[in-house]
């Protein structure tokens, strides 16, 4: 069991009421912005010293940050992942079988490269079930059918739709933005031409199923939403525009908005007339120590400190042995209410520090008070410490 408050060279135990174990859930806002092929994280843009995370990621180790703006080939301040090639044939994912065969020596060093950095992806596919295709909808599989307790718009093949003759846009969503889960009932999804919103989507129902609730075709499901797969699966594709039109593709034939061009960052799209929000919270779990500390009448009344005692030690002429006074007086600090009078003595300390020990008598942690409490013998104190773990 931890201790806490050395008096003496003592500790004292924490009891089993003293020590708590909590889980606070938090739900932080997460928005994604897509604009011209660019997608922004929280309305936030790569700072001028970041030169190695592109907008609307996020370095998931945090590796590389402010350092040059210059390749890793030229830079070595830049750090980067390496192997040796050995005989136990340990290399990375990324390196091929016939490369580490044929482009290494044995003895030498497979070198990575970071950050590594991850953002949401945006993939449309047609009605024909291509190879692509089917290997999202056969991952997605028995997540879609799963839900279908919720609605059956969920369903691989239903009365709404057989998704693998269906035109999806499926929007993937790294867990790393949103925790243990995306919160029911969060996501809104805006689809914007020339600055004007068009169209807005969001689950109204809190069933995962994408309603539109504003635009030519409000009322009508759009899609749905995999919270805890982080996955958003549109499947509506009727034009929210007919007097409008861009090349949401690669290639030059323009379409009309649609929840199925939804999100277009082709880098070779043109449209520059059509903007997209993704709105949803997430889902954070924060594992938390609460600890009380208590410091009790009559305990914690002492202190090392030398102004501490009245006088200061005496030193013999010979200035190699120090002697101390054995009647040595605590120094009274306490004053009265009178003027020139001096009130009854109490010893007097102060508490700025509490210190937690393991029971190896470590010190693991410590709490510093904004300002000191005065502690009189007659006083009884108890210091609530939360600690995330």
């Amino acid at each position: 069991m931890p201790s806490h408050i050395p008096q003496y060279g003592n500790l004292f135990e924490f009891k089993k009421d003293d020590v708590f174990q909590n889980t606070i859930k938090a739900h932080p806002r997460i928005n994604f912005y897509i604009y011209n092929n660019r997608t922004y994280y929280n309305s936030e843009t790569r700072d001028s010293t970041n030169f190695h995370t592109p907008d609307g990621h996020l370095n998931l180790h945090e590796l590389n940050v402010n350092r040059n703006n210059v390749s890793s080939s030229t830079d070595d301040q830049l750090i980067y992942p390496f192997v040796t090639k050995q005989g136990s044939f340990t290399s990375f994912s990324t390196v091929s079988t016939s490369e580490f065969n044929l482009d290494h020596a044995y003895g030498g060093t497979i070198n990575g490269s970071y950050p590594l950095t991850a953002s949401i992806s945006v993939d449309r596919y047609g009605t024909t079930f291509t190879s692509a295709k089917k290997n999202v909808l056969y991952a997605l599989r028995n997540a879609l059918n799963f839900y279908t307790t919720l609605s059956p718009h969920y369903a691989y093949s239903s009365s709404f739709g057989d998704k693998t003759g269906q035109k999806l846009n499926v929007i993937s969503v790294p867990s790393i933005f949103y925790g243990s889960n995306i919160e029911k009932g969060s996501v809104k999804l805006k689809y914007f031409v020339t600055g004007t919103l068009i169209a807005e989507a969001s689950d109204t129902l809190r069933n995962g199923v994408l309603y539109q609730t504003s635009g030519s075709t409000t009322g009508s499901s759009v899609g749905v939403v995999l919270y805890n797969e982080g996955f958003v699966i549109l499947t509506a594709s009727a034009a929210l525009r007919d007097d409008h039109s861009e090349a949401y593709d690669a290639s030059v034939t323009t379409y009309n908005p649609s929840w199925h061009y939804f999100g277009t960052v082709n880098a070779n799209a043109g449209a520059p007339s059509s903007s997209f929000s993704i709105d949803f919270n997430g889902t954070s779990k924060i594992q938390t120590l609460t600890l009380f500390a208590h410091a009790r009448e009559n305990q914690l009344n002492f202190s090392n400190n030398p102004t501490f005692l009245s006088e200061s030690a005496v030193a013999y002429q010979n200035r190699n042995i120090y002697h101390q006074d054995s009647e040595r007086k605590i120094k009274n600090i306490l004053t009265s209410s009178y003027e020139n009078h001096s009130a009854s003595f109490k010893p007097v300390t102060y508490i700025s520090k509490v210190g937690i020990y393991d029971e190896n008598r470590n010190l693991i942690a410590v709490a510093s008070l904004a300002n000191p409490v005065r502690k009189l013998e007659d006083r009884n104190y108890t210091f609530k410490l939360k600690l995330d773990i």
